[in-house]
């Protein structure tokens, strides 16, 4: 950061965008990284992102651009765009990121992340401040270390719930109104007052084969748990992470000692349960509910399982929609698949039945009935679909 930053001694300090202007460059390739506080004692968490500003527009005039996105219902709006953005494209790569118990991040000599050279190219430390009761000041740092070469395989780093998203069980439509929560593309609906186990899921295919290298979950003061289950083309479910007393005072990046390769065709459905009663100890508010929000404060709550991976060679497979009935893990009467997103909104589809069945991998997730009629959209994969989205529209047509 430029200058030091003056952190009030109490309240509540939104999610702060803080934009440090990189000089013109060609591209680096990085080797490790470190997010430092400059007073650890009010810095909650730190996410790290290089960004571009568009033409003509400089960090001053963000918050303006953002008043008039929120006045005209356009959440997420923004001249701010991905630098380096993941292979899907609509996310920003995640070069660092601090929480508490964090450390100097190293990759292995054949890997690496990029910072993209060019014009009107900034670091945006995306900070949370939580303020303990007495005025403080704070000028927080990134450090990177490069290599001299471009790597075999470069990492990327995302919160993985940028697809479909259930709130108690129940998938959360992407066009619907309202603020997005930060990292999705949804609206979490709040957590009620007195909510012990509130669960909220995502569920993420790979369309290519990825090697996974971490896992570093993250959310506040009512998250209790973390799980991360792989799922993979066959059928197969493997647990490849489990936080069974998630401690938002000390956030651990997991990294794997065997990366992970999951094949074309894999999902994760991930997992985390909040508690915002009163047996919670760290609750400052049980009687209140809590938002997921776009510009979060440390008492509203995150859902952030952040995965860090490499994509593989070779073509996309498809990811697909189509209806039909639904009999135990398979789909019958089933209308011909149709190119989709994987998450679900609120358009209907232009036929319910039609004449194919198809096997479904991993559709418990979604908590569905059989003998339902379902639109049905996830991953083609050998004949089969990988479920990323289920959901029921009635009795299946006799």
């Amino acid at each position: 950061m430029d200058h030091d930053l003056q952190i009030p001694a109490t309240g509540d300090i939104p999610y702060l965008k803080l934009l440090v202007k990189l000089p013109e460059m060609e591209d680096r390739w990085i080797s490790a990284v470190e997010a430092r506080p400059g007073n650890a004692s009010v810095v909650h968490h730190m996410a790290i992102t290089e960004v571009g500003l568009d033409e003509g527009v400089s960090p001053n005039d963000l918050e303006g651009f953002a008043m008039l996105a929120r006045r005209m219902g356009a959440s997420g709006a923004s001249p701010m765009h991905p630098v380096v953005p993941t292979p899907r494209g609509e996310l920003f790569d995640m070069l660092g990121i601090y929480t508490p118990g964090a450390a100097v991040e190293t990759y292995s000599p054949d890997s690496g992340k990029l910072l993209k050279g060019g014009k009107n190219r900034y670091i945006n430390l995306n900070i949370h401040y939580a303020p303990n009761g007495k005025p403080a000041t704070d000028r927080s740092q990134v450090a990177f270390w490069f290599r001299s070469t471009p790597p075999k395989e470069q990492w990327y780093r995302v919160p993985l719930a940028c697809d479909t998203v259930l709130a108690g069980g129940v998938e959360l439509l992407t066009d619907a109104t309202g603020i997005k929560a930060e990292g999705t593309r949804v609206v979490i609906p709040p957590i009620p007052p007195g909510a012990a186990n509130y669960a909220v899921t995502s569920v993420t295919a790979f369309t290519r084969e990825v090697t996974i290298y971490q896992f570093h979950p993250h959310a506040h003061l009512r998250a209790k748990d973390f799980q991360y289950v792989a799922v993979y083309p066959d059928g197969r479910e493997q647990t490849v992470l489990g936080v069974p007393k998630y401690d938002f005072r000390w956030q651990l990046a997991y990294e794997l000692e065997t990366p992970l390769t999951l094949p074309a065709g894999s999902k994760l459905v991930i997992t985390a349960h909040y508690d915002n009663s009163a047996n919670n100890k760290f609750n400052p508010a049980p009687d209140k509910q809590v938002f997921f929000r776009d510009q979060n404060s440390a008492t509203d709550e995150m859902f952030s399982p952040f995965v860090q991976y490499a994509v593989g060679q070779g073509p996309d497979l498809p990811v697909v929609e189509t209806a039909g009935c639904l009999i135990k893990n398979t789909l019958t009467h089933a209308t011909a698949a149709v190119p989709s997103d994987q998450a679900p909104n609120s358009r209907a589809p232009a036929k319910t039945q039609g004449e194919q069945t198809f096997p479904l991998v991993g559709p418990s997730a979604f908590q569905s009935q059989s003998h339902t009629a379902a639109v049905v959209r996830g991953v083609l994969v050998n004949g089969r679909i990988n479920v990323t989205s289920l959901k029921a529209t009635g009795p299946c047509p006799n």
